[in-house]
């Protein structure tokens, strides 16, 4: 290494003046130097570490902010240690530092306690890691200890929720000529025999005729007549052709954050829901009760795009079995010129199962873009009206957008 021979250089060069110019006081100038090498030799790496941290709170909404607390002591050794905190790169550090440099001395124990605020800037489901902390040798001389310390921290961090009028269901009937409270072939499940058939994914384990299934060598269930409120039946695109706009404000984000409180809300309002992701065939039969929300947000908060590009007629041609008459259809797209055939195919069959115009929910991120961005928003109006169903374009910056979707939907 380089600076130790400038360290041996300036120890023995004094050393050797000295004796050439036989004044002894230019000898006593290598004392620093040698003090410092002896130093070095004598301790060892700053090591025993040990760390505690703690996360204010862990259940975060788009924009929130929370506090991280950490605690470090180091028992032995001397010498410079790092702390090192990893962040998830969807955290926004907003106050404080959640890297440190501190100094061991010797023969004295280090305890350090440092705070940082963080800002969640995207949702899903994300880990802290542990602490990583590295002590290292004054001079270099000896390797650096190094130590993963405290434990990871799990942090969820879910859309922020719009506030939605109460008055919006009190209508009796609106646009699509459906009022709110209509019995529908697909709801609650009365105590009424229908008839025994063949298991379907989805199907509650409850429901299973076990005499049935043994007899036949299938599995049979018992299906019964359902009485209930209406139900909405969600088709989400998660291909890559929702891969617009920025990180944290593109459609997909924006799909997601219009999605979570529209199914929360209809739950409330003792809707039937249910959801299929097209890409990732991820799907949720039907279901009601405000319980059910948890379902959906932990398929939804943690869910990303996917390059698996899935048209909208196979995904209706899968779910069919869950689709009738009553059953409302919404697509939530990007609607662009290479998709809008598959589109308008797929929502002419959702036409011909359920006999209810479809709505699509078109994600429309463009606006933000400035005067180009406007062309193309205009593009997108065009293309919707040779969609067989009736087309909402929804923008991030729309802030009554999820209000105005629910007049519509009723």
């Amino acid at each position: 290494m380089n600076w130790m021979r400038w360290l041996f250089a300036f120890i023995f060069l004094p050393i050797i003046l000295s004796i050439i110019t036989g004044d002894v006081g230019i000898a006593y100038i290598s004392l620093l130097p040698a003090s410092a090498l002896a130093f070095a030799i004598l301790f060892e790496p700053p090591s025993g570490f040990r760390g505690e941290r703690e996360v204010e709170k862990t259940l975060l909404h788009t924009g929130d902010e929370t506090e991280v607390r950490v605690k470090l002591s180091v028992e032995k050794g001397s010498g410079p240690v790092v702390v090192g905190d990893v962040l998830p790169p969807s955290f926004e550090l907003v106050e404080g530092k959640n890297r440190h440099v501190f100094f061991k001395r010797p023969g004295e124990r280090l305890e350090v306690k440092y705070r940082y605020r963080v800002r969640a800037l995207k949702r899903g489901v994300y880990f802290i890691p542990p602490l990583e902390v590295e002590g290292k040798h004054l001079l270099g001389i000896e390797s650096s200890r190094y130590a993963v310390v405290s434990d990871g921290v799990e942090v969820r961090v879910s859309p922020r929720l719009v506030e939605i009028r109460k008055s919006i269901l009190v209508r009796r009937r609106g646009r699509l000529g459906l009022p709110p409270a209509v019995k529908t072939a697909i709801g609650f499940t009365s105590t009424e025999f229908k008839e025994i058939r063949e298991y379907r994914p989805g199907d509650s384990i409850r429901s299973v005729n076990w005499k049935a299934s043994a007899r036949f060598s299938k599995l049979l269930v018992n299906e019964y007549e359902r009485e209930g409120y209406l139900t909405v039946m969600f088709y989400l695109d998660g291909s890559d052709s929702m891969a617009v706009g920025g990180y944290q404000s593109g459609a997909f984000e924006t799909a997601i954050e219009f999605l979570v409180p529209v199914i929360d809300y209809l739950l409330k309002q003792g809707y039937q829901v249910g959801l299929y992701v097209l890409g990732h065939e991820y799907w949720i039969p039907p279901m009601s009760g405000s319980s059910a929300s948890s379902t959906f947000r932990k398929l939804l908060i943690p869910l990303g795009m996917t390059s698996h590009n899935e048209s909208l007629p196979l995904a209706v041609e899968k779910t069919r079995y869950l689709l009738s008459g009553g059953v409302i259809p919404i697509v939530i797209t990007n609607v662009n010129p290479g998709s809008v055939s598959q589109l308008s195919l797929g929502v002419k069959n959702l036409l011909k199962l359920t006999r209810v115009r479809p709505i699509v929910v078109d994600i429309d991120v463009y606006p933000a873009a400035g005067s180009a961005g406007t062309l193309i928003s205009l593009r997108k109006k065009k293309l919707a009206e040779s969609i067989p169903a009736r087309v909402i374009r929804i923008s991030r910056a729309d802030k009554r957008a999820v209000s105005r979707f629910m007049g519509v939907l009723q």
